[in-house]
């Protein structure tokens, strides 16, 4: 799974994590967090619940957050490259935040080789 989120849309994808990777067995192998915000500030909104999941989870979760100050040159970004792992079969791909960053978070995962299908937007 991977999750790539911006702004609020942290919140829905601090829900699904947690559903996911819960305690015990799960046939979920492996999760990376991807949050991208304009500003550092932007992520108080939900840090330090990311970080304890990180905590519990860190052989399965990856978590990077990244600045990104137009969401437009995403595709630009090496911190978001770096973190966004190559698509491999049986990989979902679920974006949340605003309408300008779903645009682009998908554009991203398209050039990275994630087909349209793998690919789920969460309405904001």
């Amino acid at each position: 799974m991977v999750y790539f989120a911006s702004g609020d849309g942290i919140v829905p994808v601090m829900d699904q994590v947690k559903s996911v990777l819960p305690p015990g067995s799960s046939s979920v192998k492996g999760v990376s967090v991807i949050w991208a915000n304009s500003d550092e500030t932007d992520f108080d909104i939900a840090l330090s619940a990311l970080e304890d999941e990180y905590f519990k989870y860190s052989t399965k979760l990856a978590v990077s957050c990244v600045v990104e100050s137009d969401i437009k040159e995403l595709k630009e970004n090496e911190d978001v490259d770096e973190a966004l792992p190559d698509f491999s079969p049986g990989t979902m791909a679920v974006i949340s935040g605003p309408e300008s960053f779903a645009i682009e978070a998908t554009s991203v995962l398209l050039m990275k080789g994630y087909p349209k299908n793998c690919i789920c937007v969460l309405p904001e």
